[in-house]
């Protein structure tokens, strides 16, 4: 079995057959080969053989979220510059203007720059970037996973997340690569995916922390069928509180560390690592590297940079620009955005962003220090931190904290902080609100709450 749904299922061999259904659809229409394809096909069997398709007939998959608004359709258009856009309803339409349509696909398929797909960035801090990622890394990543996490040709993955998140390709792309099947759900359903857990209807899932705070409130306490080994919890820093509620209701969490840019997990912690080290992302995969730059010493805080096979091979930064290079050192070491430190057995513990860093008084503050902080209250759900200007300290912290109004106030966060924090690490604002800003994929949108919230 390679798909089921709904009480309906696919075979390898089915899908081998709609896939290439689907790459004879896409060479009718005339297409060169190397053009990009985008899909917006809603999740589900469809999706799956589109995208297959696509790359059967040669040519380069751009699958979209399926939640994306109509002005975010646009922008993504005009970002991948698609030959051709298949439809919610399946349909295949060419893109007008043909002749720099498929110019992103052919620049990106030339020696080592071989993409198979344009993913988008989350655009957590900003515009999305598309990511040109080529077979190879996503052999690598699907590879060193199985390793890592013993994955065996009777699992069965649970797909929650949209085949336009690097999170839910990986993961279609490892199953097929172990010949195991994959669970698919229309959109997310916490209350489907919650009776899945419970039946041991799937033995793994990969979720963002505001999908495993819904499952959990679904599950309502039942214990998750003995089948379940792994959930794997990424795409956003998970706070404490809610892991060790995971782990009080039996869930195998494992919490990883990754990026569009390396064709998902960088690092992962398994189950029992997660459980006996709490805050670690575990080890690289195998075959990937993982440095701290520019810290003082070994093992101490850095921004944290990655080398090995799974990284991207390309980046459009801005519609009408052309693929550039992923950026590397002379070393081959891509340097990412987040702030971290590797101990000494190897593995990995992130801090946040280095982008995030708060200045105060000369102070330097990490806004993922005062988060957890703040999420270690009751009836915390997530907080974000962030510096606003300050006449006489050049910025000061501030807090957004998602919670219940009714139990949790402002005064309760200072008071919290005040028993934890030293001074300057201390919140000087804090407003409560009922829900942060998200993408479609779950993430908190550090600058839309900023922009949101930052001047109350």
């Amino acid at each position: 079995m390679a798909l089921k749904w709904d009480g309906e299922h696919l075979s390898y061999r089915e899908l081998d057959q709609a896939a290439t259904r689907w790459g004879d659809r896409f060479r009718a229409t005339g297409l060169s080969p190397g053009a990009v394809v985008a899909l917006s096909v809603p999740p589900g069997p469809e999706a799956v053989a589109a995208l297959f398709g696509a790359w059967r007939g040669g040519y380069v998959a751009a699958p979209l979220h399926e939640g994306l608004a109509e002005h975010e359709v646009a922008y993504a258009m005009r970002l991948l510059r698609p030959a051709c856009r298949v439809d919610a309803g399946g349909a295949v339409a060419t893109v007008a203007d043909r002749a720099s349509g498929g110019s992103h696909g052919t620049d990106a398929r030339d020696g080592r720059r071989n993409v198979c797909v344009f993913l988008l960035t989350s655009g957590s801090s900003g515009s999305p970037k598309a990511v040109g990622i080529a077979p190879d890394a996503f052999a690598a990543s699907a590879a060193g996973t199985c390793r890592l996490l013993s994955l065996r040709p009777d699992d069965c993955w649970g797909l929650c997340l949209s085949l336009g998140h690097v999170g839910g390709l990986a993961l279609l792309l490892r199953a097929v690569a172990m010949g195991c099947a994959v669970r698919l759900w229309a959109s997310f359903d916490a209350d489907a995916v919650a009776e899945a857990v419970a039946a041991g209807d799937v033995t793994h899932l990969s979720l963002v922390p505001v999908m495993l705070r819904r499952v959990l409130d679904r599950l309502g306490g039942r214990a998750p069928a003995g089948r379940l080994r792994c959930v794997l919890v990424g795409g956003a820093a998970a706070s404490r509180e809610l892991l060790d509620r995971a782990a009080r209701a039996g869930l195998p969490v494992a919490p990883t560390w990754g990026m569009t840019e390396t064709a998902s997990q960088v690092a992962t912690a398994p189950p029992e690592l997660a459980r006996r080290l709490p805050g670690t992302v575990g080890p690289p995969l195998p075959g990937v590297e993982v440095k701290a730059v520019d810290a003082d010493a070994p093992h101490d805080r850095g921004v944290l940079a990655v080398r090995g096979p799974t990284l991207a091979s390309v980046v459009v930064r801005t519609p009408g620009a052309a693929p550039e290079a992923l950026p590397v050192d002379d070393d081959g070491w891509f340097r990412t955005a987040d702030v971290g430190r590797v101990d000494e057995a190897g593995r990995l513990w992130v801090e946040g962003r280095a982008d995030a860093m708060i200045v105060t008084g000369g102070l330097n503050v990490a806004p993922r220090e005062v988060e957890q902080v703040i999420e270690s209250m009751p009836g915390v759900a997530e907080a974000v931190v962030f510096g606003t200007p300050d006449e006489e300290w050049g910025e000061v912290v501030a807090a957004v904290v998602e919670a219940d109004q009714s139990t949790v106030r402002a005064e309760d966060v200072f008071s919290h902080c005040r028993a934890r924090l030293a001074k300057g690490r201390r919140p000087s604002r804090v407003q409560v609100v009922e829900g942060l800003p998200r993408t479609q994929t779950g993430k908190t949108m550090r600058e839309a709450a900023r922009e949101r919230f930052g001047n109350a």
